[in-house]
């Protein structure tokens, strides 16, 4: 565990932003994400949202605990994008 929180604290800055699904992760670079907000089916406001590489992701959720982020994660179908944010990361998930 304290191995763990040691490799969470030591993030080089180049690895604050990664691309996951299944299969890859891959490291973008910030300046490539743009913020916005979109409209979903069922949801009564527009939620946040980031363009990245010609998708959309929506914001899933936002935790503290990099372990919780693993295991949310874990049970994606979906492609998704992780970021840092102050309070830990935010979890995006692909809408189209």
């Amino acid at each position: 565990m304290n191995a763990e929180k040691k490799q969470i604290d030591t993030l080089d800055e180049s690895e604050l932003f990664r691309l996951g699904g299944k299969k890859s992760n891959l490291v973008i670079v910030p300046a490539e994400i743009k913020y916005q907000h979109i409209k979903i089916e069922d949801f009564d406001k527009p939620v946040p949202a980031i363009a990245y590489n010609g998708g959309i992701y929506s914001l899933f959720r936002a935790s503290n605990n990099w372990s919780e982020v693993e295991k949310l994660t874990s049970r994606l179908s979906a492609d998704y994008l992780i970021t840092v944010i102050p309070k830990g990361w935010a979890i995006w998930v692909f809408e189209y």
